[in-house]
């Protein structure tokens, strides 16, 4: 019986060895992992007379030990059921001549199909990056609609109003809950820079459309477009929110320092803010 295969060469099924790059300090991993998947095993015989198995060539492009594509290389054939170093090539001819003969399955098609296990495997950091950017995608999109609703709830007010009361109305929610003298505070530093009263149904309507967790581009969306004077401002305000019912909790302090820092205010203003509030009360 002729011998269909020819030796090809031998591979380690291990993650290659490519030299790592850096990026921020830290390496990053990456490269290909060649796999003989089993098929099923043959009626070929091997050198040493023993059968061989048919198997899935393919290889994994990883990253971080993640794969994001797999390539098939088509059938091969190995020894110990595709658990093997070394592989032989088997051609198309070759193998529709195998299953003619009874040596391979007839109803194995030309070419290999990946199996979920692969698919998985093979693109899985792939979909995450995916899911990742779909997921980013929604919740900017989210954001951008809760930004516009909080805008038709202040009416026509000034820029600068609008943004104050917006970053209030954030303040107000940064401890977990909204309490009644909070309202009353942005309710009356909004009617002191528009001259008309705020309702409390639409500051807390504002309020119920704030982010509970703002991001760092909407603490910079505080004070976008403002001047020094404008931001101190806006500093002031929220600091007059979260002190409103007499206590400062983590969240709260946390909110107003990232807010300084968005905003870009210095150490001696902010102290001098904090005072200044604290003197009116």
């Amino acid at each position: 019986m002729r011998i269909i295969v020819m030796f090809l060469f031998a591979f380690t099924l291990q993650f290659s060895t490519s030299t790592p790059a850096q990026a921020r300090g830290l390496p990053i991993i990456y490269g290909t992992q060649d796999s003989l998947d089993l098929v099923e095993t043959t009626g070929i015989e091997g050198p040493n007379g023993k059968p061989l198995a048919l198997c899935h060539y393919t290889s994994k492009y990883h990253l971080f030990y993640l794969g994001f594509w797999r390539v098939s290389h088509g059938y091969a054939l190995a020894a110990n059921g595709c658990d093997s170093d070394t592989y032989y090539d088997i051609s198309e001819a070759d193998f529709k001549e195998a299953q003619s003969n009874g040596q391979i399955s007839a109803n194995l098609p030309a070419k290999p199909k990946m199996t979920l296990n692969q698919i998985a495997s093979g693109f899985g950091g792939l979909a995450l990056v995916v899911i990742g950017a779909l997921f980013l995608l929604m919740k900017s999109v989210g954001g951008a609609r809760r930004k516009s609703a909080r805008k038709a709830e202040m009416g026509e007010m000034p820029k600068v109003a609008t943004q104050i009361v917006d970053a209030m109305c954030h303040a107000a929610i940064s401890d977990g809950s909204l309490d009644d003298s909070e309202v009353a505070t942005i309710a009356e530093i909004a009617k002191q820079m528009t001259g008309e009263a705020l309702p409390e149904t639409r500051i807390r309507a504002i309020v119920a459309k704030a982010s509970p967790k703002p991001t760092d581009n909407e603490f910079k969306a505080f004070g976008a477009g403002l001047g020094p004077v404008e931001k101190e401002l806006v500093l002031k305000a929220v600091f007059a929110v979260i002190a409103a019912d007499g206590q400062i909790v983590d969240s709260e302090h946390t909110f107003f320092i990232k807010t300084a820092q968005a905003l870009m205010v210095d150490a001696d203003t902010v102290r001098r803010i904090v005072e200044d509030v604290r003197d009116d009360r």
